[in-house]
């Protein structure tokens, strides 16, 4: 599958689009979203990433993250790779955006959108990319993350506190 991407400039705007090889290859600036889905404000689903993935196989992360394809929006992308990645079909109103932020090295150049999805539905991982899920506690991933950092991936490890920063402050507002 021949993937495409908006390479977009330091403000988030669209330059062109180019397919996903020459975005990685060549370090350009691109979108990304993350998803941690929670059962409560406090406890997290993560996966661990299939040995195929290219980037960080074997480590934890996100309960589910992608690229944005070109064209599409954040939003569209966070309920696509929802879908694709966990089985989980939710309405767009679900979905809770919690934190940005620009590109960095941590993150492969990516603008990254982070979304907080309370489901209690069951998860149906697709076994290509994902090889487990697990649902943590956070002050459990926090402990994790500082006694065994090599089993979570780059772009997690750099989220994570601004993660947990987004979830308390949107605690409120959360169903």
């Amino acid at each position: 599958m021949n993937e495409n991407f908006d390479v977009v400039d330091l403000s988030d705007q669209p330059l062109c689009q180019a397919p996903r090889e020459q975005v990685h290859r060549e370090n350009l600036f691109h979108r990304a979203v993350h998803i941690l889905v929670a059962r409560t404000s406090s406890r997290l689903i993560l996966q661990q990433r299939s040995e195929s993935k290219d980037l960080d196989p074997f480590l934890w992360t996100s309960s589910c993250s992608g690229h944005v394809d070109a064209g599409e929006d954040y939003l569209c992308a966070a309920i696509r790779e929802c879908e694709e990645e966990l089985g989980l079909v939710e309405d767009r109103k679900s979905f809770k955006e919690v934190f940005r932020t620009s590109p960095c090295s941590e993150t492969g150049n990516e603008f990254v959108r982070v979304y907080l999805l309370m489901s209690e539905q069951e998860i149906e991982f697709n076994r290509d990319e994902i090889i487990q899920t697990k649902e943590f506690a956070v002050k459990e991933i926090e402990y994790l993350i500082k006694k065994q950092p090599e089993v979570f991936s780059v772009s997690f490890k750099h989220l994570f506190p601004f993660i947990k920063k987004g979830i308390w402050l949107n605690e409120s507002s959360l169903p």
